[in-house]
């Protein structure tokens, strides 16, 4: 009886490990800096994309800010390869036609991040279990 009864503790004890040691099941995070020529990217976004397709998982994005973003564990990144895609608009100052509603203005903006870096980016990263940091350097020649 005594025997049983430990045998339920240590199993207890065993799974309880197996949750601290993998972050309590939440996933991996990631976090880095981001730079274009340089400087650094404010107001941008970084879209990590499943690199084996949409049965791999789904993009996982992050806003930029001050040069730097950050993915928590448990907001769906998975220990995997991605392709990372990193986008900026930046306001050029115009006002334009807001689609579908002539008349009424918006700001015009334009992508000041080369496509290599993002529809046409092959950057690809590992994240692996627990916590990574990938920063990007980016250049827009």
């Amino acid at each position: 009886m005594l025997r049983c009864r430990y045998r339920h503790v240590f199993a207890l004890l065993v799974v309880a490990a197996g949750f601290v040691l993998s972050g309590c099941g939440g996933g991996p995070a990631a976090e880095g800096t981001v730079t274009l020529d340089k400087q650094p990217v404010d107001g941008g976004l970084i879209v990590f994309v499943p690199a084996g397709g949409a049965d791999k998982g789904k993009p996982v994005s992050a806003e930029i800010t001050n040069g730097k973003y950050s993915v928590p564990s448990g907001k769906g990144l998975v220990a995997s390869s991605y392709r990372v895609e990193i986008r900026w608009k930046k306001k050029t100052g115009k006002q334009i036609d807001v689609p579908g509603d002539p008349g009424n203005k918006m700001d015009e903006t334009v992508e000041v991040i080369p496509a290599q870096h993002n529809s046409q980016s092959s950057k690809t990263v590992e994240i692996k279990a627990g916590s990574n940091t990938h920063n990007f350097d980016l250049t827009s020649r």
